[in-house]
């Protein structure tokens, strides 16, 4: 939804002078996209991402200007990447894909001057959202629409981008069914939150950093140090551990926490990615938590209604704070782990020691020295380098092996290059682990070792 946070169109986008079949035109078509809950916009723009990839992974994956946006991208994000690799059926698509994340993520190092592009597979599903929330705009008015949205056929993040985006009458009704629902506190996470259809395959991976985060704490009692040590000692980028791990303490304490050391409630403010983490986690304070954010969402939405009154000025200032994303902690905590991570990398390269170690370490991944501010330190670089071209020549060695000619030749390592290389391109996927192939699909999709 991200995409269309950006303006705030005001008043209504409808047609005042639309006929009276125009209007039951566009009541049925809303009607027909809300038919089922909890976010027909949600469903729309998922349900047009999956068929997206879906058309990737049987057709478009050999239109040029396709595989150049992906490229432009340096590959999809973590959450396509991860719906790729769970579709047992593409799993030979893997390695093109990250051919062209390779060729776009070393052009983009090369050339500072210009960032990654969005992934395709998001943006085709921002255009559907947008198209669906265009069709509840143009008959959010009717009662039969009224009354669907009143029964949470729109989660609350989409309601409020409706109320922002229809007149003024609207958006204040808007408002009121949101704080309705608010109110009654029977909704699910699907509908405070929005849909997640990344969410259970993140679950899967984040109990995986619980290991970890205790080991860090005995090392840190330790040395510093110690816990750098290990950290590289694993197979994956050590900016994006510790940026999982932290967020993963966070959200454990903030679902364990019952004593006076619990989170007070401004610490609890959760992006809709994060809250959806936190009710897989569990917990004891997870109810809590969710209602400080549904408390957040209610002080928002109250003052944006009570802004209708005050004139048009009042009514962008309030809608610009519906929309701001919220003040995420978990997010917070991310950024400062990342930063905080990348500091100690560039202190210990420094120790002849740990850069030796480094040398035969994973390295971190190409999204985090795209995403690095300023010049990575050389020898970061240098092993950043070194493992993109050995990826590359594993690539360029699983599509020769696909050749009829060479089925003599006994097949390497190089063959499942297609789930272990996501941990140097974005270890992102892996929720900053090492690759797990066999989590990244769901549990009934999972293939036994033996055949990877």
């Amino acid at each position: 939804m991200s995409r269309l946070l950006g303006s705030v169109p005001w008043p209504s986008a409808r047609h005042s002078r639309a006929t009276g079949q125009e209007w039951e035109r566009a009541e049925r078509d809303a009607l027909h996209l809300l038919r089922e809950g909890p976010c027909g916009v949600c469903r729309e723009r998922d349900d047009a991402t999956r068929r997206w990839l879906t058309y990737f992974a049987h057709e478009s994956h050999t239109d040029q200007g396709v595989m150049a946006r992906l490229g432009a991208a340096a590959g999809f994000c973590p959450a396509h990447t991860r719906h790729l690799l769970a579709d047992t059926s593409a799993s030979w698509l893997l390695p093109p894909v990250h051919d062209a994340a390779l060729t776009g993520g070393q052009r983009l190092l090369a050339d500072t001057s210009t960032g990654p592009g969005p992934c395709p597979a998001c943006v085709n599903g921002a255009d559907a959202e947008d198209r669906a929330l265009q069709t509840v705009i143009r008959a959010v008015d009717r009662p039969p629409v009224r009354e669907a949205v009143a029964d949470e056929a729109v989660c609350l993040p989409h309601m409020a981008l409706l109320a922002t985006r229809t007149g003024a009458d609207d958006g204040v009704w808007l408002a009121g069914a949101a704080l309705a629902h608010l109110e009654r506190q029977r909704t699910g996470m699907s509908w405070l939150a929005g849909m997640d259809p990344d969410a259970a395959a993140r679950a899967l991976l984040h109990p995986l950093l619980d290991p970890l985060l205790r080991a860090e704490q005995h090392q840190q009692q330790r040395a510093v140090l110690d816990r750098w040590d290990a950290d590289i000692a694993l197979v994956c980028c050590p900016l994006c551990l510790a940026e999982h791990r932290a967020a993963r303490r966070l959200l454990r304490w903030a679902a364990t926490s019952t004593d006076s050391r619990r989170p007070a409630r401004e610490e609890t403010g959760l992006c809709p990615r994060h809250l959806h983490d936190l009710t897989a986690l569990g917990g004891p304070s997870v109810s809590a938590v969710v209602a400080d954010n549904r408390a957040r969402w209610s002080d928002q939405l109250t003052r944006f209604r009570e802004s209708a009154p005050r004139g048009r000025a009042a009514r962008r200032t309030a809608a610009s704070q519906l929309l701001r994303p919220p003040d995420c902690r978990a997010c917070a905590e991310e950024h400062t782990a990342v930063r905080r991570q990348a500091a100690l990398l560039a202190a210990a390269v420094r120790d002849p020691v740990r850069a030796r170690a480094f040398e035969h370490a994973h390295g971190i991944c190409l999204r985090h020295a795209l995403d690095h501010s300023g010049a990575l330190p050389s020898l970061v670089r240098t092993v950043l380098d070194a493992r993109l071209a050995l990826l590359r020549w594993e690539v360029d060695e699983w599509s020769r092996r696909q050749d009829w000619h060479t089925r003599h030749e006994a097949k390497g390592a190089e063959m499942a290059v297609g789930r272990r290389a996501p941990s140097l391109l974005d270890g992102h996927v892996y929720a900053g682990l090492p690759a797990q192939p066999h989590l990244a699909a769901p549990p009934h999709e999972r293939q036994p070792a033996a055949e990877d």
